[in-house]
Formats: structure tokens, sequence, C-alpha cells
């Protein structure tokens, strides 16, 4: 699954054609030029799912995962609603939203990379229906590079990592494990290219502006390695804010006991603030 800048585009006499960039797997281009063309509500919301799967497997992001594979299963319903069959197919062929939903739950609780498996080919066997999946292959891939990492296998992880990044160039987190084989090896200018590319293509990945600064302090430049660190912290927090948002909210959502309970609790704080309001008038 890739979203290259590098792949050939339509000619500038030629409208852009979504269906050319889905089949190469570019699906923010795909949406772009859905856009650009006119393209029925129903398909530009269904590429919007799609893309914000990729994104969410790409920054291993359960939730935003979970909500957008609703989403795209009612876009695609809506568009044989309105007529669009042939866009419905094609990109039930592109995406297999079943296929996809099974790749996606052996990727739940996988954690760093190991979900508790110790062998390579027992990891790679949990994870063949996400590397059968074009939208998962290149998360399933670098599962495995850090379980090859964690075992001390650095040409194995190095082959994982370039295989997902081939799969999906924007999988930032396969480029950032390169850069920390580098790391590792004392190849500390390379890592820092490798760093640089990541924040291209996501200026905030809090992992990679932290690497970006040790890689700096080990060429000596201690300046320029704090103000990296410092940004890394900052981002970090508002990354783990931001996901303990995400999973109140999924767990709401998920939980209708814990509905009623926000319900009641809302009702709650309007009538304390009614009876202050009240005695302060009084």
């Amino acid at each position: 699954m890739t979203d290259s800048a590098h792949s050939p585009g339509p000619n500038a006499t030629t409208p852009p054609d979504w269906a050319a960039f889905a089949r190469a797997g570019e699906w923010r281009r795909a949406l772009a030029a859905a856009r650009v063309t006119g393209a029925p509500p129903e398909l530009t919301e269904a590429l919007e799912a799609v893309l914000s799967v990729q994104e969410g497997v790409r920054a291993r992001r359960s939730p935003q995962v979970r909500r957008a594979l609703g989403r795209l299963e009612e876009a695609l319903g809506a568009l044989v609603a309105r007529g669009l069959g042939g866009e419905r197919a094609l990109l039930d062929t592109l995406v297999s939203p079943r296929g996809l939903e099974g790749a996606l739950a052996c990727l739940e609780g996988l954690g760093r990379g190991t979900g508790g498996e110790t062998e390579t080919e027992a990891l790679r066997e949990r994870l063949a229906p996400a590397l059968a999946h074009p939208l998962t292959r290149a998360e399933a891939l670098n599962a495995l590079g850090v379980l090859h990492a964690l075992r001390e296998e650095p040409g194995e992880a190095r082959a994982c990592f370039e295989e997902a990044q081939a799969a999906d160039p924007g999988h930032y987190r396969a480029l950032t494990n390169l850069g920390n084989l580098d790391l590792e090896a004392g190849r500390a200018a390379q890592a820092e290219a490798r760093y640089r590319e990541v924040l291209r293509l996501n200026p905030d990945f809090d992992g990679a502006h932290h690497n970006l600064g040790v890689a700096l302090r080990r060429q000596g430049r201690v300046h320029e390695s704090v103000g990296s660190i410092r940004r890394a912290q900052r981002l970090g927090v508002r990354r783990s804010q931001e996901d303990t948002r995400e999973e109140m909210r999924e767990g709401f959502r998920r939980d209708a006991r814990l509905r009623t309970v926000r319900v009641v609790l809302l009702v709650l704080a309007v009538l304390v603030l009614f009876l202050v309001v009240r005695g302060a008038v009084g």
C-alpha cells in the first residue's frame, strides 16, 4: 500500500483519475483527485475513510481505525443507494472490508511488536492476514522487524523495515526504525537523514524528534539536540493526552453503562449549577 510522491500521475491535459491512484494504493491522491473532479460526496466519504484507516494503522491508533472502518462500511452502502455500484465494486476489490477486519484483528494487542511471540515464524503466522492485506502489510512487516531487532538480528530487521517501506512509503514508523538501526550501528549522520525524512512525512511524530536529538548529540551538535528532545517531550505529552481522550470516548461509545453514567453526571452538574445560581440570586 503506497502513498508515494514519485508514482506517475496523469498528464496536464487529462483530469486526474481517482481510480488509477486507488489501484496504485495512493489513497491521499485518490481522494484529492475525486474532490478536484467533483465526485459524489458518497465516494469522497469512502475515500476519506480508507485514508483514515491507513493513517490510523501507520500511527498505531486502534480507535481511529475502528471508527474509520465503520465510516467506510456506511459509505460503501451509500454508494449502492446512489447507484454507484461500479465504484462500490472497485473499492470492495481494492480494500476488501471483510479481509481488512481480520487483518486489523490480528494486529490488536501487538504492543511494541511481539504480542507475546518470541519466535519470528510464530509471529509471522499470527500476522498472516495482515501481511496479505495491502492496508496492513507494512505494519505487519514493521512488527516482524521489531521482533528481529529485539532478538539482536539487525540484518533481518533491516530487511523487514525496508520491505515495509516498499509496501507503504508513508509508513513513517518503519522508516524511523531504519534510522534506529543506523544509530545503533554508529552511523549517526545516516540516522539523522532518516529521521528528517520521517519528520517530512509526519512533523508531529515525537519519536522521530527524540531520536533525531540523540543522533545530533552523537555528532556533537548539543544545542540542536536539546531543541529536538524538548520538542519531542512536548509532542509526547500532547499525544498521550489525545490518546487518553480517544480511549475514553471509545469506551463511552462501546459501553452503554458508561454512556448512562456520563448522562447522569451531566444532569447532576446542571442541577448543581442551577442550585448555585438560585442561591446566589436569593
